[in-house]
């Protein structure tokens, strides 16, 4: 009796059975897979039994078709569809070295890269920044050292580093729009990150998620945690299996600071020093307050002109020092007052 009949106690035809019986279901794989198996088994059925070899070499073929019939299914079942490559965003700005990962997964670097594909993983190096104007509406940044897959037009997956993502930009950013990105996700290895009309930053350092919210609120659904809802001014902290952390934080300065760096260019040409303020405010996460006749100012006296492409801070002490008003920040809120 041979090792197999020892091992089951059965005779091998029916221990062959059995085992067979207890194998999961396979896919069916296709005809004409199955037309070109069979006629190689058949092939060499026939120069075996020609040879008069054992019964048990021909088993043993018996149980290689087997297998190779198997073989056929899983590749059969992994044959997937070619998905046609969509644009999903538009590169508005972008400073250091910018990578993209290769088919080899090598990190090629690129500099001429302005429209964002399904399917593309981009990196940024060591104070490197991006920000792109998303197809559906938004703007997302990328900060230094920062890892994204852009899945397709509705989502990311952020494998390592920050983003940070604005549904409602302000008007004067040239060549991004607002208000239509409701679908937005970022997915992670530790849970996925959906807006609810808001201005968020989601980070992903080693085995934490960590999702601050500047504005309006976000769902943070962990891989092993229930959903939980931040507010504006909350952050929310995922750690493999442990309990959510949620914490008090500023919308501004701190963490803040290098959404600011990668803010794109705003088109100010004709708009009043008031609109300016209201970009300038967004980007940075202030709160805007007028003293005395400064509102005055801002709004009906002060007309600007031009592109600003310089951080919102820069822009904000040239264009108030030009209109002869006074500022100070205290407590998330910029106070704009006239010289009076």
């Amino acid at each position: 009796m041979s090792n197999f009949d020892q091992g089951t106690g059965v005779p091998s035809d029916d221990a062959l059975e059995q085992l067979l019986k207890q194998a999961s279901p396979r896919p069916m794989p296709s005809q004409s897979d199955v037309a070109t198996v069979r006629q190689a088994v058949r092939a060499e059925w026939q120069h075996v039994s020609g040879r008069h070899q054992s019964r048990r070499r021909v088993l043993t073929f018996a149980i290689a078709a087997t297998v190779l019939v198997g073989v056929f299914s899983v590749f059969s079942v992994f044959r997937m569809p070619i998905v046609e490559a969509v644009q999903v965003a538009s590169i508005e700005k972008s400073f250091g070295s910018i990578y993209l990962l290769g088919e080899a997964s090598e990190l090629r670097e690129t500099q001429e890269l302005s429209s964002v594909f399904s399917g593309q993983t981009i990196v940024t190096g060591n104070s490197a920044g991006m920000a792109l104007a998303w197809s559906d509406g938004g703007s997302m940044r990328m900060d230094e050292n920062t890892r994204v897959e852009f899945t397709d037009n509705e989502s990311v997956y952020l494998k390592s580093g920050r983003i940070y993502f604005d549904s409602d930009p302000s008007v004067l950013m040239t060549g991004i729009s607002g208000g239509d990105a409701e679908d937005f996700v970022v997915r992670t290895d530790h849970g996925e990150v959906m807006h609810i009309g808001t201005q968020f930053m989601a980070g992903v350092i080693g085995d934490t998620l960590t999702v601050s919210v500047r504005e309006g609120q976000v769902s943070v659904d962990g891989q092993y945690q229930d959903p939980v809802v931040a507010s504006s001014g909350e952050q929310v902290s995922l750690s493999g299996r442990q309990r959510p952390t949620v914490l008090s934080i500023n919308r501004s300065g701190g963490s803040w600071e290098w959404v600011s760096r990668t803010s794109p260019a705003a088109d100010v040409d004709g708009k009043s020093l008031h609109e300016f303020l209201l970009w300038a405010c967004r980007e940075m996460g202030l709160e805007l307050q007028y003293e005395g006749q400064a509102e005055k100012v801002a709004r009906q006296d002060a007309i600007l002109r031009g592109t600003i492409d310089t951080q919102p801070a820069d822009a904000l002490r040239l264009r108030l020092a030009s209109a002869a008003l006074e500022w100070r920040i205290e407590e998330g809120v910029i106070y704009v007052s006239d010289s009076q």
